[in-house]
């Protein structure tokens, strides 16, 4: 693939992120609208620092922020019917993130990461348990053997690939999609990107 397709989005997706997850269902409607292949990858935000350290370290700022964050993002996801609860960890995304790769590179992507993150938002899955993601990927119907192999084999690899990737666009938070080189980060400029696919296209699906 080169850097600067015309026909693909590049899009990146933090797994704990609220506006990630509710980015996906409008974005996945443009794709299908546009023709145009977006290709996901997983992106692991440093959090800690963006909000202030561990929980416990936090501002009453920086708590003010994330409280204001998490109710913004209950109202955005009521349009679509979903539900976001607050965060309880600052999760490690590390394995959650390989199983998505394996799960892309099987064509499980959305039979894999839909449920897992309608419960991860519902606070009903773990990301940081390999238990849970490998019950995860068989109910996606992959094999359990063939994720223990990926894991040995390949997961650290791509993983290091995806963030490679995405710091060579220039790619600093999730979700953000690059086309033709241009970033648009957050699912509120997906009019955006919709309008450089088609200049004729005066805005994305409404979430």
């Amino acid at each position: 693939m080169t850097e600067h397709n015309d026909q693909v989005v590049d899009a990146f997706i933090d797994l704990r992120s609220p506006y990630s997850y509710l980015a996906l269902q409008p974005a996945r409607a443009l794709a299908q609208r546009s023709g145009v292949i977006f290709e996901w990858w997983p992106y692991i935000t440093d959090f800690r620092s963006a909000y202030g350290g561990e929980i416990e370290q936090r501002s009453s700022r920086d708590i003010a922020k994330l409280k204001y964050l998490y109710m913004d993002c209950r109202r955005l996801a009521k349009l679509q019917g979903l539900t976001i609860r607050a965060t309880t960890s600052l999760w490690d995304a590390s394995l959650a993130s390989q199983a998505v790769l394996f799960a892309k590179s099987r064509n499980r992507l959305w039979e894999f990461c839909d449920p897992l993150l309608a419960a991860f938002w519902r606070r009903e899955f773990d990301l940081e348990s390999s238990a849970q993601l490998e019950a995860a990927l068989a109910d996606a119907g992959l094999q359990a053997s063939d994720w223990r192999e990926y894991l040995e084999v390949s997961a650290q690899r791509d993983l290091a690939t995806a963030s490679e990737r995405a710091e060579r666009l220039g790619v600093f938070g999730a979700p953000t999609f690059v086309y033709r080189g241009d970033l648009f980060w957050g699912g509120d400029r997906l009019d955006l990107l919709a309008a450089s696919i088609n200049p004729t296209t005066t805005s994305a699906d409404p979430p």
